[in-house]
């Protein structure tokens, strides 16, 4: 595989930003359930590792198997709420049918229709940090909430209408603003004050520029700051420094290509804009103990087995 396979979703009407929802494939009909078989299934393939340009929020109401998200796995606990920011590669390995939803949306959707505003949940480096745990597993109260709530986003979605995405995008925000208080430990956070801002600045730059922009200096010139400054925010904001929050993510994606293509560590190196393929081995080998081939040797023998 030469790179990664990455899964886009039409805009349904003219070029607006538009939600859809699915059911899981082989989703045994349960008494009492959602209409969950008015849903369709996913058009994209999701048996190999992949990656979004979208949001994705799996539902799971019953099931059971395997999440991994970026070299971590994470067992399908039901009833329970999967988050998978765009740009994370993802694969689902049910070992017992799963019965529940796939809520699909580009990140401007909740601001795009009205939701959201400054505080808007569907922030890239809120995906990326403040849900850096992707996992949300429900209580049987928690449970019931989001039932509810899913039963009359479904009705609405299902019966269409020229105001359903200005009433979507309103259900989406009170579904995530309730993920946020319960992975807040039942309390909001405070709001950001200006070093976190330039912070998650700087996180949504990185995202954006990892593979082209590899200094400090860059982003402090983006963020109109010295680099200095930034480098004092970040350390106090995120407790790294920024080289290595820089250098991190581009591991990260190093991480991805090495062990999802089979693209060589050349190749790899000129993907990141790394112009000397030798110091990107030796870099990597330096952060992680292992050479690119021992590194892509050892993560796929651990898959097999």
């Amino acid at each position: 595989m030469e790179n990664i396979p990455v899964h886009f979703l039409p805009r349904l009407v003219a070029d607006l930003p538009d939600l859809q929802i699915f059911r899981f494939k082989n989703t045994p009909e349960m008494p009492g359930s959602l209409p969950i078989m008015q849903l369709p299934v996913t058009p994209l393939p999701t048996d190999l590792p992949h990656r979004h340009t979208y949001c994705e929020i799996l539902f799971f109401e019953a099931g059971s198997g395997f999440h991994e998200i970026d070299f971590h796995t994470h067992p399908i606990h039901t009833p329970g709420i999967h988050f998978i920011a765009p740009g994370k590669v993802h694969l689902l390995t049910p070992t017992e049918e799963c019965v529940g939803y796939i809520i699909t949306f580009p990140q401007d959707y909740a601001a795009f229709y009205g939701q959201g505003k400054d505080m808007d949940p569907l922030k890239p480096n809120r995906w990326n940090n403040e849900w850096s745990a992707p996992v949300l597993n429900l209580s049987e109260a928690s449970h019931a909430y989001f039932r509810n709530l899913l039963e009359n986003m479904l009705s609405d979605y299902l019966q269409g209408g020229e105001e359903k995405n200005s009433v979507l995008a309103a259900y989406l925000h009170i579904f995530l603003g309730k993920c946020r208080l319960l992975l807040a430990g039942g309390s909001e956070t405070t709001a950001p004050g200006p070093s976190n801002d330039i912070a998650g600045r700087f996180q949504e730059l990185v995202e954006k520029h990892y593979k082209e922009m590899h200094s400090v200096q860059q982003y402090a010139d983006l963020l109109s700051v010295t680099a200095d400054y930034l480098g004092k925010t970040i350390r106090k904001s995120l407790n790294v420094t920024a080289s290595d929050y820089i250098l991190e993510r581009l591991l990260l994606e190093a991480k991805r290509l090495i062990v999802f293509t089979n693209l060589t560590s050349k190749e790899i190196a000129y993907q990141l804009h790394i112009e000397d393929p030798s110091y990107f081995s030796r870099m990597f080998k330096r952060k992680t103990g292992l050479s690119p081939n021992e590194y892509r040797h050892s993560m796929r023998k651990s898959a097999k087995n």
